[in-house]
Order: C-alpha cells, then structure tokens, then sequence
C-alpha cells in the first residue's frame, strides 16, 4: 500500500511539472519582445540586439528557468548566436534576472555582433529552452525583426592621401654678409674694414652673377651707455655703411645695386640680444652671474639697463674684449636668387636624362604631371636613381587614390623598408588601408602618431560609431560625409548640398525619417536619375520601409 502511494505520488509531481512547461509553452505567445530600433542598425561595423522582454501575470513558473538565445540567420541560411540570457522564476537561481509567477516582470537585453554583408536580409529569432526540475521544452522560436539598416556603413571612403614633400623650392635665396666693425662711439668706416676677408666674399659671391633679390644693410650698437646715444649712434652707422654698400655694389657691378628700392635698411639700437647672446658663448668665468643680472633686469628701462651695463663693465673688464667691441657693427647682406631649371626642362629631363636632377627636382617633376604612366615612371627613376622612401609611399597613393588597396600595401611596405617607417606620411596612410580593412583601433593609431587631418579622423569616427566626434571634426561643413555623420548623429534636418546621386540619396533617407515625403520622392528621383543603382538599392532599403506601398515609391523603383 506504501509502495502505491509513493508511486502516486510521484506521478502527481511529474505531472504538476508537465503541467508548468506545457502552460509555459502554450501562453507563449502572450511573452512580449521588442527590439529597438524596430529594425536591427549596424553602427561601428557591429550588428546591435537591443530587446526588451515582458511576460505577463500567472505565466512564469516559480521554479522555471528559461534561457534564451538570439540568432541571427544570413540570406544563406548560416546563423550567428549571440549571447545567452537565463532567466529564473521566484524560487530558482542561477539566472540573470528573475521573473515573479504572481505578477510577471520584464528583462532587457544588449549584445552586439560583427557585420558581415550576408546579414542585410537576415533574420532575427529567439530561441528559448524552458527547465523545470528535470524536464525541459523549447518555447518558440520567435521571429523579432527581419532586414538590417546599414545607412552607417554608408561612409565614403574618401579620405586625404599623404604625399610626401620632393622638398624642392620654386623660388629659392642664396646670401653672403660681410661685416663691419666700429671703434666706441665711431659711425666712421676705417680702411681696415673696406679690405678684410668679408668684403673679397661680397666680391666673389657677385661675381657668381645670381640676379639680386634685395640689399639689406643692418647696424647696431653696444649696450653701454644711454638709449639715446646708442639709437643715434646705430643709426649714423647705418647711414654711413649705406653710403659704402652703394658705392662698393656698384664698383663691383652687383645686379641691382644701382636701385634704391633694392636697399631694405635695419638700425636695433642697442643690440642686447646679441650681448646674451656672446656672454653665452664667451669663456668669461662669471657669464653666468653676468647673463643672471642681465635677464633679470629685462623690464628695467634702457637707460637703467645701459648704466647697470656699464657697471658690469667696470667690474668685469672681459666684456670689452669679448662681447662689447662685436656689437658695434654693421653688417651688408647679399641676398640673391639661385638660379633655377624651369618648370619646362624639369619635366623633359624627369622623363628623358633623370640623371641629370636632384632627387628633389624628380619628386617636384611628378607634381607637374598628370599623365599616370609618366607620373610612376617618375618615381620609378627616383627608386632607382636614389631608392627614396617618398618615391614608394607617393606610388602607394596613386593606388590608394584608384582603391587599388593590394598594390598600395606592396609599396607601403617597401616605404617602410626604405627608410619612411615611422615618417607621418606613411602613416597616415597606413592608417588609411586599415581603416578600408576594418581595422579601427589600428588605423586610429596610425593616424594618431600621424597627426592626421581632421577629414581623415572623421571618417574613421563615423566607421567606429562615434557620430558626434564625426560631427564635430565636420563642423561646418555640407560634405557627403559630413551629412553623413550629422544624420547618424540624430539631426535629420542636416542636408548634404553637393550635387550628386550619393548626395540625393542620403537626403532621402533624412527625409524618410522625418516622414517629409516630398523630401523623400524630390531627392530621391535625383538620385535615380543621376545613377540608376540606387533604384534597386531604394527598392531593398529598410529606411524607406513605410514607403513601400508608396504608388509614387512603386513607380519609382519598379
């Protein structure tokens, strides 16, 4: 009889078990799932699930657990699970959240899975597995949302190539000065200066026949002493070498010298940067001490400064010898231009006799060209000629300009091995081909040893996600991108302003979420227009979901 009982009981158990997952499975239907956004996004190259679950009153078994599982189903049938989520009823643990029998409750889920290009016409399910004791039942599954919005991945890949710089300049000035020296208070040039080594370099640089860019004839006299007479002082040495430059210039038949307007004149006064300048520089004991008192009295007046000068020199009888008499001068400057190629004979010898120029010369020859063949030539004549890493890297850009990635990478590296490893402009377009490449946190460390544009920064911004870093290195600006990002950063009311199909058919999708259906049809017929792809591409768009049964949609995308 004990036995029979036991038995009954048991089976009593089991059944109120069976009882529990079998309501749970048939009032299913009643457990609330929400996705948001309606439709699944991808921002920063991730697929977001966002859900939120809701089971009603009397429905979730106290000792239950309930775990489920998003999956998501490519259009070839392959399935990606994300994380699970376990949920318990009241009386049973181990779960992330618990779920009340009496009065119900609710979850909230987040995951996140990396975007492949067979998920745009997925499928979002949930999959749910019911425990009880011993026993177990598969609720569902539940479809939560079909499609995917991609408008993120939209970005235009167009960022701003490094180039490197040939270094070469168009306009380039060569000098030669020769310096004057003058007794204490003296403006008079001795004879001894008008034939020491200084003025035989004037003579020999003129003789080289540079036409003359300007004369510049610069005096200043020594700190000691009074404002006033140091600034007289400087000023009638200025006037007397200025008299000798011209008269020297012209014997000596420099281009130019017969021009008053070629004369550029300078007269400092009292010349106290130089002074710190040579007590740095001197092997006097106490410079330091000198140089001390010197900056710190910087405010002090002219005057103050020139008699504490003059105290210095009383005590320090080493000034007059090495500093005091080398600022007493003037100096006359040459300054000539260096004879240049033309454009011209550049661009012939780059193609015809490259031996025959500065690695410079090459590189600035290819900033002259726009035939693509003659441009890599050009810089296949630098490789060889000179194995230069910019020769590589500026290859590297022409491919990077074509997309040509796999070529780009080829002369990147050899760039690299040339000697351009750590130079910005290969870094930055490092940073460009691991940003084509998915890899973000790569290329933002390129382009961050790179110091690269601001453009650069915001397309990679807008491919990690973060529209408002995007929207603000776009500030301003009316671009694709720019639209791009401000759209993605919640602001529909932004318009892209350039005339182009890509242009139109973001407006579009703006319009579309304002429901501004007249903004929707205007811009989006444009684009068509411009390029029919987007024809078949609006026809598949999930932004225009609620426009499908649109007869002026239809007609535009049939």
């Amino acid at each position: 009889m004990n036995n029979i009982k036991i038995f009954l009981t048991s089976m009593i158990i089991m059944s109120c078990l069976g009882c529990g997952l079998e309501k749970m499975a048939s009032d299913y239907n009643k457990v609330v799932y929400e996705q948001t956004p309606t439709i699944p996004e991808v921002h920063g190259g991730q697929l977001s699930v966002d859900l939120k679950g809701t089971f009603p009153e009397k429905y979730f078994a106290k000792k239950a657990i309930v775990e489920i599982t998003p999956v998501i189903i490519d259009e070839n049938g392959v399935e990606s699970k994300l994380k699970s989520i376990t949920l318990q009823g009241e009386q049973a643990t181990g779960g992330d959240a618990t779920i009340f029998f009496e009065s119900g409750g609710e979850f909230t889920y987040s995951d996140k899975i990396r975007y492949t290009d067979e998920m745009l016409n997925s499928t979002l399910e949930l999959r749910a597995l019911a425990t009880l004791e011993d026993d177990n039942k598969v609720l569902g599954p539940v479809t939560i949302a079909s499609g995917v919005i991609t408008t993120s991945m939209r970005v235009q890949n167009d960022e701003i190539v490094a180039v490197a710089d040939h270094g070469y300049k168009e306009v380039e000035t060569v000098s030669e000065t020769a310096t004057i020296y003058f007794l204490v208070n003296k403006s008079n040039i001795r004879t001894t200066e008008k034939s020491d080594d200084d003025v035989k370099k004037l003579q020999d640089f003129i003789k080289q026949g540079y036409k003359t860019e300007s004369f510049v004839v610069k005096s200043s006299a020594s700190p000691e002493g009074t404002e006033k007479i140091n600034s007289e002082l400087s000023d009638d040495r200025q006037n007397s070498t200025l008299t000798y430059a011209k008269y020297l210039l012209k014997k000596l038949q420099a281009d130019g010298s017969a021009e008053d307007d070629n004369y550029n004149l300078s007269s400092t006064g009292a010349d106290w940067n130089g002074f710190n300048k040579l007590v740095e520089k001197s092997t006097i004991d106490e410079k330091s001490t000198i140089l001390s008192l010197s900056n710190r009295n910087k405010e002090k007046t002219q005057k103050e400064r020139g008699e504490l000068l003059q105290d210095m020199a009383q005590v320090y009888d080493a000034l007059e010898g090495d500093v005091l008499q080398y600022l007493r001068k003037s100096e006359i400057t040459i300054n000539s231009y260096l004879p240049k190629k033309t454009r011209e004979e550049i661009v012939l010898l780059s193609l015809t006799d490259p031996s025959d120029l500065s690695v410079e010369e090459l590189l600035y020859s290819a900033t002259l060209e726009e035939n693509k063949s003659n441009l890599i030539d050009i810089y296949n004549n630098v490789i060889e000629l000179h194995n230069d890493w910019r020769a590589y890297n500026n290859i590297a850009c022409i491919y990077l300009l074509e997309m040509d990635k796999e070529n780009a990478i080829d002369y990147l590296n050899q760039a690299i091995e040339n000697g351009g490893a750590n130079n910005p402009d290969v870094l930055n377009n490092l940073g460009i081909v691991a940003s084509w490449d998915g890899d973000l946190v790569k290329a933002e460390e390129f382009f961050n040893k790179a110091n690269a544009s601001n453009h650069n920064k915001a397309i990679l911004s807008i491919k990690k996600g973060d529209y408002r870093s995007a929207s603000r290195y776009y500030r301003g600006q009316e671009t694709y991108n720019a639209t791009l990002a401000t759209i993605l950063n919640g602001d529909n009311n932004s318009a892209c302003t350039q005339n182009t199909a890509q242009c139109y058919y973001l407006n579009a999708i703006a319009g579309a979420r304002l429901g501004n259906e007249n903004r929707v049809f205007t811009n989006l017929e444009k684009a068509i227009n411009s390029n029919s792809d987007y024809k078949n591409q609006a026809e598949k768009d999930l932004e225009f979901l609620n426009y499908r049964e649109n007869e002026k949609f239809i007609s535009l995308t049939k």
